[in-house]
């Protein structure tokens, strides 16, 4: 089997030669630290490792304000994104995510000034380019990239935002969470008109005969003592926008893979209600433990789970323990996909990295 058919099938549960052994979340100063001890410089990461690859596809999900450099100083830039939101991006001291200062939406009339603002279009996914909160900027177009993964036969993935969590950042997190609480039906609007932006720009990749393995939303709605508000208001508010999207992608061939850090042990029977078909990265120091969450949920299948902070360790006999024990209790459920339970930090060696790996192929075969 090639990493594609691999990948499918432990998304469908059925059989493989060997569990699937993926990564996408090395830190850019991790593969700066391996490069110093040995990696070469002209091989990638999926490659050097023999990885399982993924290639994962985005467009611009924002209301396509002016992106705008405020002011540079030594350690951080001040800017705005695509949202109109002001932040501080720290620089020169490694991957930190960016801090909001203020936001461009705080009331009903805002919005109604801005949402005209979400037109959907296939410039936004062919001349997509990294926000400038983030570093650098793609390295190809999404059309050669796509033509080269589909010509290479790699599994890929469309990742929209998803509307509960683009609420949680045009809004602000804190903003955002009270005004659920003390006005939820104007939360319910910018999710409801997201929604029909996500729907209208998956439709026009389809109609200029763009077609995807998976659709993979990154949405954080737990924290490390479970979800952010009550299964109800889920249900009741977030849910439906999420079955519309989630609805369509399965119409299309499409699995559906949900990102959550924090503790998802009582999100995930919501999320196969809302029709997830995988759950991602299943935080360790949260406390899920994917050998319990596989047995429960024979259903859906898991992505990751293998403790980065066990890996930083270096102790061989804890990263044996750690791995060995993990994936050989949940392989034969044909449900599993090799992960951390994040991303990998710069505080794991070359070494401890393909350690871990030579542990999992040890055990992946069936």
């Amino acid at each position: 089997m090639n990493s594609r058919e691999r990948i499918i099938a432990a998304l469908s549960g059925k059989d493989m030669d060997r569990v699937p052994i993926c990564e996408i979340g090395v830190w850019p100063e991790t593969e700066q630290r391996w490069r110093t001890e040995g990696m070469p410089a002209d091989v990638s990461l999926e490659d050097f490792f023999d990885l399982d690859k993924i290639s994962i596809f985005s467009y611009d999900p924002s209301l396509m304000l002016p992106k705008k450099i405020l002011e540079k100083h030594e350690n951080y830039v001040i800017g705005t994104d695509g949202d109109g939101n002001r932040y501080k991006q720290l620089i020169k001291q490694g991957q930190s995510p960016p801090h909001y200062l203020d936001f461009s939406v705080s009331s009903p009339d805002d919005w109604m000034k801005l949402r005209g603002n979400l037109k959907a279009g296939i410039a936004r996914f062919e001349e997509y380019t990294i926000d400038p909160v983030f570093a650098g900027t793609l390295k190809e177009s999404n059309r050669s990239h796509y033509e080269r993964a589909k010509a290479e036969d790699i599994f890929t993935v469309i990742s929209p935002s998803e509307p509960c969590w683009y609420l949680l950042r045009l809004l602000g997190e804190e903003n955002a969470l009270c005004t659920m609480a003390l006005d939820p039906d104007f939360t319910e609007q910018i999710m409801s008109d997201y929604t029909d932006f996500v729907l209208e720009m998956l439709k026009i990749l389809f109609s200029n005969g763009y077609r995807f393995d998976a659709l993979w939303v990154f949405s954080d709605l737990c924290y490390k003592n479970g979800m952010l508000f009550s299964p109800e208001f889920f249900r009741k508010r977030v849910m439906p926008y999420q079955q519309k999207i989630f609805g369509l992608a399965r119409e299309s061939g499409m699995k559906v893979i949900y990102h959550c850090d924090g503790y998802v042990g009582d999100f995930i029977p919501l999320l196969i209600e809302s029709g997830v078909d995988c759950v991602q990265p299943l935080e360790a120091r949260a406390g899920n433990d994917v050998r319990k969450y596989i047995d429960k949920h024979q259903e859906i299948s898991f992505i990751g789970n293998i403790n980065s902070d066990v890996l930083a360790t270096g102790e061989k006999e804890k990263i044996y323990e750690e791995i060995a024990s993990k994936v050989q209790a949940v392989k034969n459920t044909r449900r599993y996909i090799y992960h951390s339970d994040h991303s990998i930090p710069v505080t794991v060696s070359l070494e401890d990295y393909k350690y871990a790996l030579e542990i999992a192929n040890q055990f992946a075969g069936y």
